[in-house]
């Protein structure tokens, strides 16, 4: 009677990470203290991520009859399961452990492997976008910018085709300003632009004292951007 049991009932309803080992719970708990909007809660077993929405997470070791039950491979001993929340906090986070700490998203179809990655800058010490478009140039060449002030948005596009999109996102009543740099990562092949909008982005942060943040968790390396290698058949 598997649906008597917690832990398979999360692994067959919600997404979440798979591991061969059991996970680390102070490497989990590191990780998930990044996250850019609330700070990390504990109920019970559970660590809660989010404010209005939480997210309830926690780590287990799998039994073999588990991970039957539940429908995962047989090699897996660990999961990082989900409880409750927001649809989309719940994506954030899969992904982001997923990345951070390896494993294997579970399952495949909740795999997110775009970037959206924004440069938070407060309106007191940020650039205005034709400083951006400058700094970001040595990393992902010449931009035109495309200025729209009327509605807070202007887009920095690329004159040589680079897959990086570039826009620069100043609402009026928000304390932020925004540069938000996004890409599609497809495979291996796109690991250089990775880097290459890290590099941006980082650029733009260290002279302006911005917080960079990708799927609402805080970035301070290269490592946190790439997406996890390790995948289930899909």
């Amino acid at each position: 009677m598997w649906f008597l049991d917690r832990t398979i009932r999360q692994l067959r309803s919600s997404p979440a990470v798979l591991t061969h080992r059991p996970p680390d719970p102070a490497a989990l708990e590191a990780v998930l203290r990044r996250y850019a909007e609330a700070p990390l809660g504990r109920s019970g077993d559970w660590f809660v991520v989010g404010a209005r929405d939480e997210v309830k997470v926690r780590w287990v070791e799998l039994t073999p009859e588990q991970a039957s039950a539940a429908g995962v491979p047989a090699d897996r001993r660990g999961a990082i399961v989900l409880s409750g929340g927001d649809r989309t906090l719940r994506s954030f986070i899969v992904n982001t452990v997923a990345g951070r700490l390896g494993g294997a998203v579970h399952p495949p179809a909740a795999i997110d492997d775009y970037l959206d990655v924004e440069v938070r800058m407060r309106k007191s010490g940020g650039v205005g976008c034709d400083e951006a478009a400058r700094m970001i140039r040595p990393f992902l060449g010449e931009r035109i910018v495309e200025h729209d002030h009327s509605d807070g948005v202007c887009r920095l596009v690329a004159t040589a085709g680079d897959p990086v999109e570039v826009t620069y996102n100043w609402p009026v009543a928000d304390p932020e300003h925004i540069v938000d740099l996004e890409l599609d990562v497809r495979g291996p092949a796109d690991l250089p632009a990775v880097e290459a909008l890290y590099r941006a982005a980082s650029a733009i942060a260290e002279a302006t004292g911005a917080t960079v943040v990708c799927k609402d968790f805080l970035v301070t390396r290269l490592e946190d951007l790439i997406p996890s290698a390790d995948r289930l058949p899909g």
